[in-house]
């Protein structure tokens, strides 16, 4: 922990604290972009809100199959994700900054979605083979639901979907439900696995009791600690998120990020197919923040926290010992990031990535290796002169199959935060950049895209001074266009 030069530094200190424990109007708080056709993953009420509204369920068999479908959609085959103590991985963070998983995890995440969803849950282990797996209760019986094998049974009258007991009482249940049409209609064991291997394991398996809300399995924890998908910018910054992947810009240590099964699970699947197969095999997205205060505009002056320093003739004019707090912190962890500063005299740049708590001094230029797989990174500049220039460029990491992404028609498109109230002095930009997309008639296969067009790329901006805001975007095409990005701003009138 690095102890400040500088006059006055204890009361630096503790501005920092007080600016981490209370909350400013200076940021946008919860900025949040929805679609009428996606789901809001923002929280795990909204995200099952959203699944059953757009699904049309009534039954509690058609909300879970729902449910399940869509955690198909946002989750593939890759390792558990992980992040160093204190930090951790809930199912939020599954969702919307890694969208992989192992059985285990995958499964904890679809164990939060049920229980949020009112439902009790439990934990059932298979020993042969190996296999993590859970069971959901709902009118009066036990249900097995496999997102991580992509596999759930109707019982063989199809009154309702199966358990493991009466999979084990009745091997038919599994063995003879794809010939008469008792398994899901998209991507059933599109990954290899097998009928003859459910009903090996749901024999070696073992049931344990209705598991409490925060019991997790391995990495992933049975709700997120100190995590929202909430994102908060401030006047001067803008994140987009991208629907692809960049060399080297993958957070997490020891995985390629990539499913692991190639394109299987979205290749036949009529569904998955039009959404994905614009990228090829499933894999981890990054994005861009960037962040340029201009100090001649009080809006991009609202979240910095000064101290013996004002903003003077475009620059922040120290009276003796000033300094200048730029608080960063994003839903989505930083992969990478250049820093950039001048000063005129002495200056120093000090990172936190707690949020103000300890910081670490760093030098303008590549700070990568200090945020890397951070969340709330902060920055400071101390000097006995005048700071004349801030700026910080990021690569994040993200999970694009929970994004806000557009379907062929019409989408309408809200915009919020968490008061509807604007910063005084600033507007919100949000931009979709995407290809319409045709195919020549029905496609059989969705790893193909040489087989379709995509048009020229088409960049729509919308810029809102009110709150909440809709607007109607239109994609043309006769399948889901390719993604480019979403980018949220915040810029200064």
């Amino acid at each position: 922990m690095h102890s400040p030069s500088f006059k006055y530094a204890a009361t630096i200190g503790l501005m920092a604290a007080l600016a981490w424990t209370t909350s400013t109007q200076a940021a946008v708080e919860a900025y949040k972009v929805t679609t009428d056709r996606t789901v809001d993953a923002s929280s795990l009420e909204t995200l099952v809100a959203d699944v059953i509204r757009l699904s049309g369920a009534k039954t509690n068999d058609e909300k879970a199959i729902a449910l399940y479908d869509y955690l198909h959609l946002a989750l593939f085959h890759n390792a558990y994700p992980k992040e160093a103590a204190p930090q951790s991985t809930g199912p939020l963070k599954v969702i919307n900054v890694y969208g992989w998983g192992l059985c285990g995890g995958q499964h904890t995440v679809m164990k939060a979605v049920f229980e949020t969803a009112g439902w009790p849950v439990r934990y059932r282990g298979w020993s042969s083979p190996g296999h993590t797996t859970v069971e959901v209760q709902y009118d009066g019986k036990w249900h097995y639901f496999d997102v991580f094998l992509k596999s759930y049974f109707w019982m063989k009258d199809k009154s309702t979907i199966a358990g493991q007991d009466d999979i084990v009482a009745d091997p038919s249940i599994v063995l003879a439900a794809k010939d008469e049409g008792r398994v899901p209609p998209h991507g059933f064991l599109c990954c290899g696995d097998t009928a003859d291997g459910i009903v090996q394991g749901c024999k070696n398996s073992k049931a344990n009791g209705v598991s409490k809300h925060t019991d997790g399995w391995a990495s992933v924890t049975g709700r997120d600690q100190g995590y929202t998908p909430l994102l908060s910018l401030p006047s001067g910054a803008a994140l987009r998120l991208e629907w692809q992947g960049k060399e080297g810009q993958m957070v997490a240590n020891g995985t390629k990020g990539v499913h692991t099964c190639g394109t299987k699970d979205f290749r036949y699947d009529a569904v998955l197919g039009p959404i994905f197969m614009h990228y090829g095999p499933r894999n981890f997205s990054n994005g861009t923040f960037t962040y340029a205060p201009d100090f001649a505009k009080p809006a991009d002056l609202a979240e910095v926290t000064l101290a013996n320093a004002q903003a003077q003739g475009g620059k922040l004019a120290a009276s003796g010992a000033g300094s200048a707090i730029f608080k960063l912190p994003l839903s989505y962890p930083y992969s990478s990031a250049t820093v950039e500063a001048a000063f005129e005299g002495a200056g120093k740049l000090f990172v936190s990535v707690d949020g103000g708590k300890t910081w670490a001094e760093a030098a303008p230029g590549d700070v990568s290796a200090q945020v890397r797989q951070k969340y709330n990174v902060w920055f400071k500049a101390e000097f006995g002169g005048a700071l004349t220039k801030f700026a910080v460029n990021a690569i994040v990491e993200h999970n694009r199959g929970a994004q806000p992404f557009l379907y062929n028609g019409k989408n309408e498109i809200t915009v919020s935060t968490k008061d509807n109230k604007l910063p005084e002095g600033t507007v919100l930009k949000v931009t979709y950049a995407f290809q319409e997309t045709t195919a020549p008639g029905k496609l059989d296969r969705f790893d193909q895209p040489q087989r379709v067009t995509y048009a020229e790329a088409k960049t729509v901006t919308e810029t809102i001074e009110k709150l909440p805001h809709t607007f109607t975007l239109e994609a043309g095409g006769n399948l889901p266009p390719k993604m480019l990005y979403i980018e949220r701003a915040v810029a200064a009138k």
